[in-house]
């Protein structure tokens, strides 16, 4: 089974650089948790359409990058939600519960997320 590592990091008026490269993957740093990849997977569809940034600031996209690290702004956290709790995974899945909370707190404190892909 292949995990996505998702994780909240600095805020969005803090020194975000668009410089640094968030490859570096530490877990303890940025509090990250574990969503099994099937249950991502089915919220890619409606991921599409969200604003993020793949690797720096610098490179936007949409949606996740599936193996590559994923920086998700403030303003994409309420799609986020909002895919996250309409998934017919939701009620079943203490990972999905999760990953809600971390957004909730994410976007009450206007930060940013990163998602590590498999």
């Amino acid at each position: 089974m292949n995990y996505i590592i998702i994780s909240i990091t600095r805020k969005q008026n803090d020194d975000f650089t668009s410089q640094k490269n968030y490859e570096d993957y530490t877990p303890e740093k940025y509090h990250c948790i574990s969503v099994d990849d099937d249950i991502i997977s089915s919220l890619n569809q409606n991921l599409s359409i969200m604003k993020t940034y793949f690797h720096t600031v610098k490179n936007q996209k949409y949606g996740l990058a599936y193996c590559g690290i994923t920086i998700i702004p403030p303003e994409s956290l309420a799609i986020f939600y909002e895919t996250v709790t309409s998934s017919k995974f939701f009620r079943k899945s203490d990972e999905l519960n999760e990953l809600a909370s971390k957004i909730v707190q994410a976007a009450a404190e206007q930060k940013y997320m990163i998602h590590y892909g498999v």
